[in-house]
């Protein structure tokens, strides 16, 4: 990347001191991860923008790429329970756990870990929810919107009460049965689990 083109990825004003432009814009990056629903291509495309942004930053300011220490926690093979309230807990554990590790992260390499060990957890407890039959469904989600977490650890106790038992298996196989916030719920991670 020359000078020139790195003016479009890093725009900024003559006076701006490009070190702390930069460190605003990471700052600016890893609040949005820590308030934005974890949707893959969305993240992947800021990550990759934000790559494009670093390495305008190091063209301006005549700095080499260094590789930054990872920051991020080896890669565990996340197996959720099949009690379907205990794994909403796991899960809601595991988040604040990788929102954890991004708010430490102190350089870009070490957030791209963070958030791709995030988004592999993501996946797989979408995975874990994924029900053929709720494509089906007519109701009405969007992948971005979450729901609230009391309000569907609310729908999971109902859900529990209506059908007897906490068991995964049981829930899906009443799919049709279930309260609308868990149905819509399980459609919209079924939806992401094909992401």
């Amino acid at each position: 990347m020359i000078k020139e083109q790195a003016h479009l990825f890093f725009a900024h004003s003559p006076e701006d001191d490009l070190e702390e432009l930069w460190e605003q814009r990471f700052f600016e990056q890893k609040q949005y991860f820590l308030t934005r629903p974890p949707i893959r291509k969305v993240w992947e495309g800021r990550i990759r923008r934000l790559y494009q942004q670093y390495q305008a930053y190091l063209v301006l300011t005549d700095q080499e790429y260094r590789e930054g220490i990872n920051t991020a926690s080896e890669e565990k093979d996340v197996i959720f329970s099949l009690d379907f309230i205990t794994s909403f807990h796991e899960f809601h554990a595991l988040r604040n756990q990788h929102k954890s590790i991004v708010l430490q992260a102190h350089d870009l390499d070490g957030l791209n870990d963070a958030i791709k060990q995030w988004l592999n957890t993501e996946k797989k407890f979408s995975i874990y929810w994924s029900h053929p039959a709720s494509i089906e469904d007519t109701i009405e989600v969007a992948r971005s919107k979450e729901p609230d977490p009391m309000e569907l650890l609310k729908g999971l106790k109902e859900t529990e009460k209506t059908i007897g038992t906490s068991t995964l298996t049981a829930l899906k196989e009443n799919y049709n049965n279930l309260n609308e916030s868990v149905r819509k719920e399980v459609k919209r991670l079924t939806l992401l689990s094909k992401d």
